[in-house]
């Protein structure tokens, strides 16, 4: 019987231990590549792209994003409808498992408005923050560019 009961609480340790390690594996992360963003020289707005890789098993869901530097970031889509183009808000993107999505020029892209006091300092990177909806956050340096490459 002790030897019973020895063996039952080795079992329940090691299953508590795989458990924990299940728990502690992180979660999938999407790939961020080709960061770059494009300010303007006249107004202080910029323009940010990105191509989204989801290499997870399921789907993830950009749901915002956010600049130290600039205090409004969102999403746009660039839309040609009855011959006018038009800039249309985009509250979320879906990156389906294996999908890969572009934020290019002409199409889906961040916005990047109203820059923060003291934001002007020469740089060659601009650091924001892709929100997730499950609540993780992507922290991505993009390059600052004058024209596509």
């Amino acid at each position: 019987m002790r030897n019973a009961l020895v063996l039952l609480f080795l079992g329940l340790a090691a299953l508590s231990t795989t458990a924990d390690a299940a728990r502690a594996k992180p979660a999938c992360v999407p790939v961020i590549r080709g960061a770059w963003v494009r300010m303007t020289p006249v107004m202080p707005i910029g323009a940010g792209y990105f191509t989204i890789e989801n290499p997870c098993a399921m789907p993830v869901t950009l749901s915002g994003a956010s600049s130290a530097r600039f205090s409004d970031v969102s999403m746009h889509e660039t839309r040609l409808e009855n011959g006018i183009s038009r800039m249309l808000p985009l509250a979320s993107q879906t990156v389906a498992p294996g999908q890969r999505i572009e934020f290019r020029p002409g199409g889906r892209h961040l916005m990047l408005a109203m820059p923060r006091e003291g934001s002007a300092v020469p740089t060659t990177h601009l650091r924001i923050d892709l929100r997730l909806a499950d609540g993780r956050v992507l922290p991505v340096d993009f390059e600052l560019r004058r024209a596509a490459p």
